[in-house]
């Protein structure tokens, strides 16, 4: 039991399950068939899953000391964690591959991005970036996965996701600033500092929800838009806490939250 429960720390599971639930929701606004919305979240699960056991693969130097970390508190082997990153890249693509051409063009993309950062992008200035535009291809491969065309709505949608991935990555750094710092890790975390990151964090937030409200149509949800406002505040607010696990909930409430406005705008234009 503990090896499975290590396994499944492995894949970084709220952020994996949450992008692949987000693909196959939007899959299914797009006109996916019950098949192409599976292959859509199946695609996201292998891929987040290959890039999360990748990352903690890589990182088990930085993470001594933190007994929650499968491969530091030694329920996973790096040989097992090395087989999942294969396996898991190869059930992901092959999903894609069964869905169209440029399915497999925008995983590969968003694959590429995330690999990227577990190579060495996360130390520099720019850690932020993959994250972003890995976000902001999520509503583009899902009409991708169901055979549609990209409406203007979408597209643009994909263009506010930027500023709302950046603000996640911040987030999601910023519960491990005092960890990066003290192995000399340089991300843009460490590089801001805590206060003008948290003030970073919440103008990019506030952007991107005022742009969602704005380019929002009359028949978007406003119910969805309203919760995800409010777990926006909810996120950022548990970004400035003290605690860790708090700041690490932080970053997750807020993905949940911009999925919510998402979700809300791509329903309109079904």
């Amino acid at each position: 039991m503990v090896h499975i429960a290590g396994l499944l720390r492995l894949a970084h599971p709220l952020p994996t399950l949450l992008n692949a639930l987000v693909a196959a929701a939007l899959t299914t606004i797009a006109g996916g068939s019950s098949t192409q919305v599976a292959l859509a979240a199946l695609t996201m699960l292998g891929i987040h899953t290959s890039i999360g056991a990748m990352n903690d693969l890589l990182d088990q130097e930085r993470d001594k000391g933190r007994a929650e970390k499968p491969l530091v508190g030694g329920s996973v082997t790096p040989r097992e964690a090395r087989a999942m990153v294969v396996i898991a890249a190869t059930v992901g693509f092959a999903a894609a591959s069964a869905l169209s051409s440029i399915s497999v063009t925008i995983a590969a993309a968003g694959a590429t991005l995330g690999y990227l950062y577990n190579a060495g992008i996360k130390r520099t200035p720019i850690s932020f970036l993959p994250f972003a535009l890995g976000v902001a291809l999520i509503p583009a491969f899902s009409w991708s996965a169901a055979g549609a065309p990209l409406p203007a709505a979408i597209a643009t949608l994909c263009l506010i996701a930027l500023p709302g991935g950046s603000a996640l990555a911040l987030q999601n750094a910023l519960a491990d600033r005092e960890l990066d710092k003290s192995v000399g890790a340089k991300g843009a975390v460490v590089r801001l500092g805590r206060q003008r990151t948290i003030g970073l964090i919440a103008l990019l937030h506030s952007s991107t929800y005022l742009l969602l409200v704005v380019s929002a149509p009359a028949t978007a949800s406003p119910v969805l838009l309203a919760i995800g406002g409010l777990l926006l505040a909810v996120g950022v607010t548990l970004s400035t806490r003290v605690r860790r696990d708090l700041r690490q909930r932080g970053w997750e409430v807020s993905a949940l939250a911009l999925a919510s406005c998402a979700i809300a705008i791509a329903l309109s234009y079904d």
